[in-house]
C-alpha cells in the first residue's frame, strides 16, 4: 500500500544507516521502498502520515519535541528481529517525536513539558493537506 509522510520535506536529517551523517531531504513527500532510519531535525508541530489504500490520514501533533524519527527495518532486518514477524515491516511505519540533536537537560527545579497527540481522520488521497479539517473537506 502506498503510504506517504508529509511535513518533513526539505528538512535536514541524520541518517542512522550512514553513521548519523547529515543530509537534506529531497522531494515533496516521503515514500518507502527500502530500509529507513532517519532523525529529522527542527520538525514542524504537525506531521501527516497518509495511507492511500485505507483512505485515512494519521496526524501527529507535538510540542517540546523538536525532532522526529522515521523508521522501518525492511525485510532483512525484520527477519533478524526475534520480536518482529518476517513480513510485518510491510504493515508498519514508525514516526515518533523526539529530542535527539539537543537532548533535554534540566537543572534542579527546572521543568520541561512535552506533548504528543495522534489523531486519525478519514481522507482521500489529498497531498499537501496537513490540516485535518482540510483533509476531510477534500475527501
Amino acid at each position: 500500500s502506498e503510504v506517504r509522510v508529509e511535513g518533513l520535506e526539505t528538512l535536514d536529517y541524520l541518517d542512522n544507516l550512514q553513521k548519523k551523517e547529515r543530509f537534506t531531504e529531497q522531494g515533496d513527500a516521503l515514500t518507502f521502498e527500502s530500509e529507513v532510519d532517519k532523525i529529522y531535525l527542527s520538525t514542524p508541530t504537525k506531521i501527516a502520515i497518509l495511507d492511500h489504500e485505507k483512505k485515512r490520514t494519521y496526524v501527529l501533533r507535538k510540542d517540546g519535541l523538536p525532532d522526529a524519527v522515521v523508521w522501518n527495518p525492511w525485510d532483512k532486518k525484520a527477519k533478524a528481529m526475534a520480536d518482529f514477524g518476517d513480513n510485518e515491516y510491510s504493515h508498519m511505519l514508525c514516526v515518533e517525536a523526539a529530542a535527539i540533536e539537543k537532548p533535554i537537560t534540566l537543572k534542579p527545579g527546572e521543568e520541561w513539558k512535552g506533548r504528543l497527540e495522534l489523531s486519525i481522520v478519514p481522507s482521500s488521497y489529498c497531498s499537501g493537506q496537513l490540516d485535518p479539517r482540510r483533509v476531510l473537506q477534500c475527501s
